[in-house]
């Protein structure tokens, strides 16, 4: 594809970093029918934080529990069954959180069910809910062209690309938008890479996952802007 990567931008792209602080609720689940209860009343922000947001609050670890709940299960229930379960739930099949929430209550309640005994956590393995404020920065300097975006991506924090590739889903409306793909369409053009970058199942990497994959598209759709390997 013939694509000059320093074309200017109509609209220059602001890489901006985030960082969490995270607030303990003061209610927690020893047991998972505790669980159930307390995610039925809990609010919206308390499901997003342990199902997304929790990601930032630790160096995301390559293991396969993209949320809070299915690693619960697997270290404090050390029950492998659900943990698989939970680590299948993915919050971006659904148009928005009430649904998350149904969704994740069929599954605890189904289980459950099944269960000759309520599965209880090891003392001190306690679920403990919280939710978070984010605090954003903006960078100084923008990306006025592909290339700068592609060298710009290449160096910013993880957290920049979570609050690019998941949190913009959440501020725009749209749980298939993210800011990335979004800004390359309205000033490029560019449908084969932006529906690429869409089609990304973000939800089951890990966010150095993410961007390795976002460079590496970039690269096949557009050649060598930033120097990514063959």
């Amino acid at each position: 594809m013939n694509f000059d990567p320093e074309q200017p931008a109509e609209n220059p792209f602001w890489f901006r970093e985030c960082f969490l602080m995270t607030m303990p609720l003061g209610k927690k689940a020893i047991n998972l029918r505790e669980l159930l209860h307390i995610l039925r009343d809990a609010d919206e922000s308390v499901l997003y934080y342990h199902l997304l947001q929790s990601r930032l609050t630790v160096t995301q670890p390559v293991v396969e529990y993209p949320n809070d709940f299915a690693l619960w299960a697997a270290t404090a229930l050390q029950d492998s069954k659900l943990a698989e379960k939970l680590s299948s739930f993915d919050p971006f099949e659904y148009d928005h959180i009430a649904a998350v929430r149904g969704a994740m209550l069929d599954i605890l309640e189904e289980y459950l069910w099944d269960l000759p005994s309520v599965p209880w956590a090891r003392p001190g393995f306690e679920f403990h809910f919280c939710e978070a404020s984010m605090v954003v920065i903006r960078s100084e300097v923008p990306a006025n062209t592909l290339k700068d975006f592609c060298l710009g991506l290449g160096k910013v924090g993880l957290d920049s690309v979570y609050y690019h590739f998941f949190e913009a889903r959440r501020r725009l409306g749209m749980v298939h938008l993210d800011d990335f793909s979004y800004w390359m369409e309205t000033n490029f053009g560019l449908p084969e890479l932006v529906e690429a970058i869409r089609d990304i199942d973000g939800y089951f990497y890990t966010l150095k996952e993410i961007r390795d994959t976002l460079l590496r598209l970039i690269h096949q759709h557009l050649g060598d802007l930033c120097g990514y390997p063959e």
